[in-house]
């Protein structure tokens, strides 16, 4: 009888989202008995091992190394996201904390490495379109979009898709992922060809030319996030 209770309050929550427009990913939320979407738990491992891989040997006695082991980094996560949102979208701010949680752990990613790209990419705007088409949080063309659904096996249908916060991430992030491996998980070459596309990327390595600007800029939103994440009150609890 619990279960089906919960069950139908689900099913009741998401019901009134759809009618007023919202559509949450149920890959991407699980609900507590009282309604409340359940923040997604963070892959430590993943965290800190990707963490390493972008500050090298500036990991040791960072901002960054300071939070390892803390419980409730998902929490100081999802507080930092809601007080970047507009007002329209708080109400979200849990199920696109859990999606940039999610997908940061299906592709071994830091998610406040996700949260900094999207700082850049959009400030946090899900309806930004940029002047060369790009839409939504992490700015992607709809022509990359359908070309990684369809090698990730994700769900699409059209463009329309990106404006949904929890799709743009759940693409963003698997282009990304595309990137790392494509360029040999090396962080200024894969996050810079986020920015300018693998072709043109390879382009200007070729003619012994090394952008960093776009990736400077990420790290630095990367580096800041860190820092008031360790600034916020939440009480945090060390891993066992």
């Amino acid at each position: 009888m619990k279960n089906i209770k919960i069950t139908w309050l689900v099913l009741v929550i998401t019901f009134s989202l759809l009618l007023t427009g919202i559509h949450i990913d149920p890959a991407s939320a699980s609900f507590s008995e009282s309604g409340v979407i359940t923040l997604a738990s963070i892959s430590e491992g993943a965290r800190v091992a990707h963490a390493k891989e972008l500050l090298g040997a500036g990991y040791f006695g960072s901002e960054v190394e300071k939070t390892a082991g803390k419980r409730s980094l998902n929490e100081l996560i999802y507080k930092r996201l809601e007080s970047k949102l507009s007002l329209q979208w708080k109400g979200r701010a849990r199920s696109i904390a859990s999606a940039v949680i999610l997908e940061s752990s299906r592709y071994n990613f830091d998610p406040v490495f996700v949260l900094a790209v999207i700082q850049t990419e959009s400030k946090f705007n899900p309806l930004t379109v940029g002047q060369h088409g790009e839409i939504g949080l992490m700015q992607i063309k709809p022509e990359t979009a359908k070309w990684i659904a369809h090698k990730f096996n994700i769900s699409w249908k059209d463009e329309k898709d990106l404006k949904n916060p929890e799709m743009n991430i759940k693409i963003g992030s698997a282009y990304l992922s595309y990137l790392r491996e494509k360029f040999d998980t090396k962080p200024k070459k894969y996050v810079s060809a986020y920015n300018m596309g693998p072709k043109a990327l390879r382009r200007i390595l070729s003619q012994n030319l090394n952008p960093t600007e776009y990736n400077s800029l990420v790290m630095k939103h990367y580096a800041h996030f860190y820092s008031s994440l360790t600034a916020q009150t939440v009480p945090t609890k060390t891993l066992l």
